[in-house]
This record gives C-alpha cells, sequence and structure tokens, in this order.
C-alpha cells in the first residue's frame, strides 16, 4: 500500500475547497499522477453501476477529504489497477491474493 496522495479539483480544474470537490486526482504507486477522475453526483453523469454512460466512468466517494476510500476499482490505463480506501492505495493484486482459492 502507499499514500494516494489525493487532490480535488472544481469543474474548471482548480484547487477544490470543501464542498466544491467535483474530480480527484490520486499518485499511484508506479509513481504517475492519474487524474480528473468524476465523483459520482458531482458530474451530470447517471449512475449507472455497468459503467454504460457512454464510458463515461465515475467514482463513489465516502466525503473524507483525510482519509478517502473511492469505488469502484481505478484502472490507469494499463498503469495501475486497484483501491483507493482510507487514502491508501491498495492494488488489486493484493485484493486477489487475499481471496481463499478454491478446489
Amino acid at each position: 500500500m502507499s499514500d494516494a496522495r489525493v487532490r480535488f479539483f472544481r469543474v474548471d480544474k482548480h484547487e477544490a475547497a470543501p464542498g466544491e470537490e467535483v474530480f480527484f486526482s490520486f499518485l499511484c504507486p508506479n509513481g504517475n499522477i492519474c487524474g480528473w477522475l468524476p465523483i459520482l453526483g458531482r458530474t451530470n453523469l447517471p449512475h449507472d453501476p455497468q459503467n454504460k454512460n457512454g464510458g463515461k466512468a465515475h467514482w463513489i466517494w465516502n466525503k473524507d477529504r483525510d482519509r478517502p476510500t473511492f469505488s469502484p476499482s481505478i484502472d490507469c490505463g494499463g498503469c495501475w489497477h486497484g483501491y483507493i480506501e482510507n487514502g491508501r492505495c491498495v492494488s488489486t493484486a493484493k485484493v486477489d491474493e487475499s481471496e481463499p482459492k478454491s478446489g
């Protein structure tokens, strides 16, 4: 796990004050900044758990700026795939490793 260093932005892409959050970015474990990810309910995108709203992904946020959690998982274009939980990056590989294997 690594510190996600989450930052929040307004629609005009300036840093967001509390209550102005529309997009977020974070520092993935590979050292890349993955950004401009829309927060559900802060844009005009409809909620669609199957992400069939024109291919525009968006994330549910726990509204905690200090220890943010987002779902579903985030795929940084092949760079990293995982979750941000309590302000930390958790790789899906680590999540998969913790699952009991059948068979």
